[in-house]
């Protein structure tokens, strides 16, 4: 397995390079796998997903620190690619956003975004959301930059105020955050393509990366990764495919097994037993039993 310093510097030469990264966004172990087997080269651990699958519950500021913790090393420590940890808002103030940054370093993140809202934060494509001044996330930015432990770990700001405070704040704001040190920037819920497009040519030159975000039913329109790659943008979040996919394929699936009784209907759809098996890596846990094995015989 990659270091998390090595995949740190992954992720940094991805930028330097223009390698364009997609993010989809992952909740487990499991779906950091497979995403990494499906070729992808870079990950996003969100407070959606995560919130979803661990409590059920919805996005809206449930989860605790130790939680999103534990969830990032988790996932950080079955792949071998970048991953992008959600900090939410920091759990505080700029004092908490240094505990936060620490402990996500130490989970393993090569980089870690913290928003602008107030708490309890709620997904960025929701109604309802409320912002802190400008000014006050500036120094959250500055305290994560400065509380670092390897300086390769790259720092991302990203802000909510679109939808309450109209796309000239959130650039206005994005600049505020990057003079602050943040090396990449998350506008969020933007709402056409001209202002998905302005925003690259608003930094554009400027030295400071662009991530998109795109959610399928979301406020964002749907641009696919090579023209947002054009515009200028450095990656692009699929925060939700996988949530919403894996729990439209179990809802059909558990439809039918508990209609028929049996899960013939949905078997071509499986992987099976022997595959699973392979790919979780059973193999190599059979050949350490065999390095390790001794004999078992009773002393008399």
């Amino acid at each position: 397995m990659k270091t998390s310093e090595a995949k740190r510097l992954e992720f940094r030469r991805n930028l330097e390079t223009g390698t364009f990264m997609i993010a989809p966004g992952i909740y487990d172990a499991l779906s950091a796998k497979i995403a990494e087997v499906s070729g992808l080269n870079c990950l996003a651990m969100g407070g959606y997903a995560i919130s979803a699958t661990r409590l059920g519950q919805p996005d809206v500021g449930l989860l605790s620190l130790t939680e999103m913790r534990e969830s990032l090393k988790q996932i950080c420590e079955a792949t071998d690619i970048p991953v992008i940890g959600d900090g939410d808002t920091g759990y505080g103030n700029a004092l908490n956003v240094i505990r936060t940054e620490n402990e996500y370093e130490r989970a393993g993140a090569s980089c870690i975004f913290f928003e602008d809202q107030k708490w309890p934060k709620r997904c960025g494509h929701m109604e309802g959301k409320q912002v802190i001044p400008a000014e006050i996330h500036v120094q959250k930015i500055r305290a994560a930059c400065d509380a670092r432990i390897d300086k390769n770990t790259v720092i991302m700001a990203r802000t909510d105020t679109r939808a309450i405070n109209g796309v000239d704040d959130a650039i206005r704001r994005g600049h505020l955050y990057a003079d602050a040190g943040a090396e990449i920037l998350f506008i969020e819920a933007l709402r056409d393509r001209e202002e998905v497009e302005r925003l690259a040519r608003e930094f554009e030159g400027t030295g400071t990366y662009l991530f998109a975000n795109m959610i399928e039913g979301g406020k964002t329109p749907i641009i696919p990764a090579s023209e947002l790659k054009e515009m200028g943008y450095a990656g692009v979040f699929w925060s939700c495919a996988s949530l919403y996919l894996v729990a439209k394929t179990l809802k059909d699936a558990f439809t039918e097994l508990a209609r028929d009784g049996t899960s013939d209907a949905f078997l071509s759809r499986m992987i099976d037993f022997s595959e699973f098996n392979h790919f979780i890596g059973l193999d190599r846990y059979r050949e350490l039993e065999k390095r390790y094995a001794a004999d078992d015989k009773s002393q008399p």
